[in-house]
């Protein structure tokens, strides 16, 4: 009986260890990160002044810096809250302040599908090794990657690092990264991201 108890606990453990808590702030009337790229099963926490209220909207209202909140979408109290990966289906979630909405405080979350699909095209697109990394990580593009910029954020969605990917492989230092769980973003004609551990 102890034996599947313990089963069960590592099986639970290891599915949290799969899943990251993104933190999105402001920096006056702007969101911080205003864009976010996550995986299915992460859910994000807005710690955001008390004046601030985010709510999901539709793109169009997005585009129009409008504050219509859209039916079935999320919305957090003033000063944020969490939203759980059941409230980010994949796919792009716009969203507004729905005080400053006018002022263009907006941002969007990106949820991509665990599902294998679009993780296996994500591979052929992007990949970091050695994963876990130590010093230096080798990001790997495909050929209508290379010249893009890449973006490198902390669990928190906090920016550590960035530059340009000037080769199909380049070498990135990580020597000066506290260890945990970070996300390498690729923005070029397409976006593509990948996670990576640095001990």
């Amino acid at each position: 009986m102890k034996n599947i108890l313990s089963i069960i606990l590592l099986l639970l453990l290891s599915i949290a260890g799969f899943s990251t808590k993104w933190t999105i702030t402001n920096s006056g009337d702007t969101f911080v990160p205003s864009t976010l790229t996550i995986a299915s099963g992460d859910s994000v926490l807005f710690t955001v002044a008390s004046i601030h209220q985010p709510i999901e909207v539709s793109q169009s209202t997005w585009n129009a810096d409008g504050n219509t909140q859209l039916p079935g979408g999320f919305s957090l109290p003033f000063g944020g809250g969490l939203l759980l990966p059941s409230q980010l289906a994949t796919g792009t979630h716009y969203y507004v302040c729905s005080v400053h909405a006018s002022m263009g405080m907006k941002g969007t979350i990106t949820v991509q599908s665990s599902s294998g699909i679009e993780n296996n095209q994500l591979q052929k697109n992007i990949s970091a090794f050695p994963n876990p990394a130590h010093k230096v990580i080798t990001i790997t593009v495909e050929k209508g990657l290379v010249g893009s910029k890449y973006f490198v954020t902390d669990q928190a969605g906090k920016q550590v690092t960035e530059g340009n990917l000037t080769f199909s492989t380049n070498l990135v230092d990580i020597s000066k990264l506290t260890p945990g769980i970070y996300l390498i973003q690729v923005v070029g004609q397409s976006k593509s991201s990948i996670k990576f551990i640095k001990e």
